[in-house]
């Protein structure tokens, strides 16, 4: 073999070595890659979720914080849309369509919410209106403190859990309860089902933390509530609230739960981050987001609020205001003015809470403007009421609206300090003389009231009420009406 031919053959015997030595290395390094991969799941995970609550239908937000939610997925692909309860109500584009509440759902499903806390509100249609609801939307329904029968057909659960990035978390619904038992919503919608105090339910879930790296509390039981089930309840994580329409600008942890809540009609939204490490939540953090500072609105969604807006029977004006409506009083005073005439009452009466707008533009007031102020479709109910009877239904309205007067019309009326004293600013008022008294059938279901017969239904609604009386007189001015102290 010649010096040539050796130094080919050690040329190639040297690249085989450094070949296999290569790979011997390879192999080794695969096999201790191997071994440590299990320590990357220790990694911190975060868990982003953005929340609302108490929207009341407000459709015309949705491009905007559609454009929000597409932007956070951008940082967040894995953020998580919660709503506190309280979808509908408040907008006669999505309350008087058909069917019912169709746009919320509709919008909500194609923003992407993951789950919705069933809010006093979801319950003032019928159950089948709310079980179609339920079974339109994309997104489970929780409340934990609801009682259902297996013979009614409404698919809300108490809590779900999921595996989210590695992390399994579990989220419990909740929903307000009133002194009397029930939520905030008609009591003849709620014949069917039965709820339990939230104060009281919560504990039984409390197993959930053994299984469960997050567990977070979906509430619409109101801050101050959510307050007190965080000092009970330290094993939470979260509180994500609604239902008293505050907005919580700084949220932060009591008894180190996180608490928050994003207002009202979606004019802001809440980011939550929770830091996830070893199975354990070790850091909390919420900001609130503005909405309005939006400046994009996505086209589609954009384009589906028109289709929804474009309502030529809701748009009909129907009557003029000469003045601007600048205060819910002014509003009530309207509402209780169409009751008694239309009725034919000497008195009627309206519930504060039946307001749902605190002013309203001067001109034209349309359909829709009625079904804005009062969305509740409660019949007109009349009672034959003696003088001492009204002063009694007065005090009791009083302590029921917290301290506030209902709204009235066919006299003017003051209230003690202390509730207890009532004085009719009427010199031909007299407590043997009998009237007759008009009110909504919500006032007359929940409100204490003594009558000299069981009262007896106009078949009418307040809403076709109010449409009778401002058709009839075509304008109105309410500019600075008090009737009430």
């Amino acid at each position: 073999m010649n010096k040539k031919k050796l130094l080919l053959v050690l040329a190639l015997v040297a690249v085989v070595l450094f070949l296999l030595l290569r790979n011997n290395s390879h192999e080794g390094t695969d096999t201790k890659e191997n071994k440590e991969t299990p320590a990357a799941t220790q990694d911190e995970t975060v868990i982003a979720i953005l929340s609302v609550n108490d929207m009341h239908a407000s459709i015309d937000q949705f491009p905007k914080f559609a454009t929000m939610v597409d932007s956070l997925r951008g940082v967040y692909p894995d953020m998580l849309l919660f709503s506190a309860g309280d979808n509908r109500t408040g907008n006669p584009v999505n309350d008087q369509y058909y069917p019912v509440n169709y746009p919320m759902i509709e919008l909500m499903n194609r923003t992407g919410f993951d789950l919705c806390a069933v809010g006093n509100h979801e319950w003032d249609g019928d159950i089948v209106n709310l079980q179609n609801d339920i079974e339109r939307a994309d997104f489970p329904f929780l409340c934990a403190n609801v009682s259902i029968p297996k013979t009614v057909n409404l698919d809300i659960k108490p809590f779900v859990t999921m595996e989210h990035q590695g992390v399994k978390m579990a989220v419990v619904g909740m929903i307000e309860i009133r002194h009397d038992g029930i939520p905030g919503a008609h009591p003849d919608k709620l014949k069917a089902v039965s709820f339990k105090r939230p104060d009281v339910v919560l504990p039984d879930y409390k197993y959930l933390r053994n299984e469960n790296d997050v567990v977070i509390l979906l509430s619409h039981c109101g801050l101050e509530d959510d307050m007190e089930l965080a000092q009970a309840n330290p094993w939470l994580d979260a509180i994500i609230g609604g239902h008293t329409h505050t907005l919580v600008e700084n949220p932060s942890e009591t008894n180190g739960v996180l608490i928050t809540q994003s207002g009202s009609h979606l004019k802001y939204a809440t980011l939550v981050k929770l830091r996830v490490k070893d199975h354990k939540v070790i850091g909390k953090e919420a900001v609130v987001l503005d909405v309005n500072k939006v400046r994009k609105e996505k086209p589609e969604i954009k384009q589906l609020v028109n289709e929804f807006n474009d309502a030529p029977a809701l748009n009909e004006p129907i009557a003029i205001a000469k003045t601007k409506f600048e205060t819910p009083e002014e509003l009530g005073c309207l509402i209780t003015d169409a009751l008694r005439e239309v009725s034919g009452a000497d008195f009627a009466f309206q519930n504060t809470g039946g307001v749902r707008v605190n002013y309203m533009k001067k001109g034209p007031i349309t359909v829709k403007d009625v079904y804005s102020i009062d969305p509740f479709n409660n019949e007109v109910v009349v009672y034959q009421m003696t003088g001492a009877q009204v002063k009694k239904f007065i005090l009791n309205t009083y302590r029921k609206n917290g301290g506030y007067p209902s709204y009235v019309s066919g006299m003017t009326y003051r209230v003690s300090d202390d509730g207890n004293t009532v004085w009719i600013n009427d010199n031909n008022f007299s407590t043997r003389s009998l009237y007759r008294v008009a009110m909504n059938s919500y006032m007359a279901s929940t409100v204490n009231i003594e009558s000299e017969d069981e009262g007896r239904s106009t078949f009418m609604t307040s809403e076709e009420m109010m449409i009778e009386f401002l058709r009839k007189h075509k304008e109105v001015d309410y500019q600075g009406v008090v009737r009430t102290q």
